[in-house]
């Protein structure tokens, strides 16, 4: 595989993570101070958990 390849596969899921981050952000400045509940804000931030899981575990394995 070309390195401009694989480099742009190791970006592929940074990528991801940062439009999680950015969906996660944008959905808790959503919700009115008014009406805050935790479990919104655990909802709103599920996007980048799973992002980063997905970051996590999609690395390639070493050894």
């Amino acid at each position: 595989m070309p390195p401009i390849a694989a480099a742009a596969l190791r970006r592929g899921p940074l990528l991801g993570l940062g439009l999680a981050a950015a969906l996660s952000f944008a959905s808790l400045a959503a919700i009115p101070p008014e009406g805050f509940h935790p479990l919104a804000q655990l909802a709103c931030l599920l996007p980048l958990q799973l992002a980063a899981l997905f970051v996590v575990f999609s690395r390639p394995q070493k050894g």
